[in-house]
């Protein structure tokens, strides 16, 4: 997805901003806009691991292209995508759960019937992938767009959209307040779509058309007139689109990629490796030193010519006699002498260490494990105590976001189906937290609370990752029944006090 965008949008900049006219008439995006669009396709490159082609154009000595007598070393490492996929994981690998509550007992019944509702769009929608996904666009971009659109198909449908497609316009003085939204993509080098959303009043205007960029936005082709979104005479009353920025600013409409800060980092540790490599490939061989030798020529000995060497040759040359005729020639090896070995490896471990401090992310190695040992549950939850704050307010942004777009989502069914939205229901959504446990130690904490009778086996159950609670109490007291029926044979227990009653 990023590499498409990226080519495209590379294009899209040179076609909707063309410099070389000063004619900004036709210009599509602003010089904000236009920025803002570089900085996006320079974050979506180093998610794609092409990482030197940024390096290139501030340190001309790695740009292959450059006629030199070799070729540099290019060794791009993707800490990138590593970290940005690392705390996506860390929200979205397990899958989240959705609650739905009344404060009416009488509701009850109808609550629980919205709730298999909701895990029913939940996964017809396939959105343990989408969610995974929309998390590693806002930790790359800074942000992430999600629309809900009907399809009288499939029926309600939710679609993840990349943020350098989308441009909202929000209040001057509310920037919460999105009103309109836009959506580009170039189509072709000179055709551009574009679909917007507009709230007009209590209901939702779209349109939707392709656009020549080269012929003053004429429209070339009509998808969708302005129209108010609904069905009959019921319309939606809120804007489909959702902006989900990471870790904004006030007064943000959209976020900070998690690479904007580590960038110069990754860019040093990549260039010290590919230097690594080079000064290995050319101290492998040790450089001849030929002194007071009569110069090399050719056959007829008209002219220098260079020295042909290969593994194991020996050669013969005639020395230089000196100033009392006496011939002393030399030929000597100059061995390498890679002194810097210790300092490269302490620069590398420093910038690594500065990368993951600064992105929260925790390296765990097979080192690391096998120095710490068994830590407590206490211990593991400080060593991933920077990562779960990281993950935690992330979540302070994309759990009211998650609760909106599913409660919207019933209400478009309302509009477009014979469907009845309760609107006194409260949706939550429950984002699970992957801290590794340990399971010793918590089985042994639930045990004395049982035993104390500070809790119910159901919700130490629940605590530990149970995902079905009472199937699997019915499972145990089953194979409990079983096994009690099957020692009472053995020794004969029910059959004595059978034979007593008799």
């Amino acid at each position: 997805m990023w590499e498409e965008s990226s080519n495209k949008l590379e294009s899209l900049i040179k076609v909707a901003y063309p410099e070389e006219t000063k004619d900004k008439s036709y210009s599509v995006f602003t010089r904000s806009q236009v920025a803002q669009l570089n900085r996006l396709i320079k974050y979506a490159d180093y998610y794609e691991n092409r990482v030197f082609k940024h390096i290139a154009d501030e340190y001309p000595e790695y740009d292959h292209n450059v006629n030199r007598h070799y070729t540099p070393a290019q060794i791009p490492i993707n800490y990138s995508r590593y970290i940005v996929d690392k705390l996506a994981s860390w929200q979205f690998e397990e899958s989240v759960d959705i609650s739905v509550t009344s404060p009416k007992k009488s509701m009850e019944k109808k609550a629980k019937a919205v709730e298999d509702e909701l895990y029913g769009f939940h996964k017809d929608n396939n959105l343990d992938l989408k969610w995974l996904q929309a998390a590693k666009e806002s930790n790359t971009a800074g942000g992430v767009a999600v629309k809900l659109i009907y399809d009288y198909e499939m029926g309600v449908r939710l679609v993840v959209r990349p943020r350098i497609e989308c441009f909202p316009i929000a209040e001057f003085d509310d920037y919460e307040k999105i009103n309109k939204v836009h959506f580009v993509a170039f189509k072709t080098d000179n055709l551009i779509w574009k679909q917007t959303y507009q709230m007009i009043g209590e209901r939702c205007l779209f349109e939707e058309a392709v656009y020549d960029t080269k012929n003053n936005l004429e429209i070339v082709e009509v998808i969708q007139e302005p129209v108010f979104l609904g069905n009959g005479t019921k319309y939606l009353d809120f804007m489909p689109v959702y902006v989900i920025p990471n870790n904004p600013a006030v007064g943000m409409v959209w976020g900070y990629s998690e690479l904007e800060d580590i960038i110069p980092i990754i860019d040093e540790i990549n260039k010290k490796y590919s230097d690594s490599s080079d000064a290995l490939r050319f101290e492998m061989f040790a450089i001849t030193v030929m002194m007071n030798l009569k110069p090399f020529s050719t056959q007829n000995e008209k002219g220098p010519n260079k020295p042909v060497s290969k593994p194991g040759a020996v050669l013969q040359l005639m020395g230089m006699p000196g100033p009392d005729g006496k011939i002393i020639g030399d030929i000597e090896k100059l061995e390498s002498r890679f002194s810097y070995n210790d300092v490269l490896k302490e620069h590398l471990a420093n910038l690594k260490a500065a990368m993951f401090e600064l992105s929260n992310v925790v390296q765990i190695t097979p080192e690391t494990v096998s120095k710490v040992g068994n830590l407590s549950g206490v211990a593991l939850k400080l060593l991933y105590a920077s990562m779960v704050s990281k993950v935690n307010n992330k979540n302070t942004i994309w759990k009211p976001k998650l609760a909106q777009i599913y409660s919207d989502a019933l209400k478009m069914k309302s509009v477009y189906e014979s469907y009845d939205y309760p609107e006194d229901l409260d949706i939550e959504v429950i984002m699970q937290e992957p801290t590794p446990m340990n399971e010793a130690e918590q089985v042994e904490i639930a045990t004395n609370k049982l035993a104390a009778g500070l809790t119910s086996v159901k919700a130490e159950m629940s605590k530990l990752g149970v995902e079905n609670v009472e199937e699997l109490m019915a499972e145990i007291l089953e194979e409990r029944k079983t096994s009690e029926a099957a020692f009472g044979d053995l020794y004969g227990i029910g059959k004595d006090i059978d034979d007593g009653e008799m």
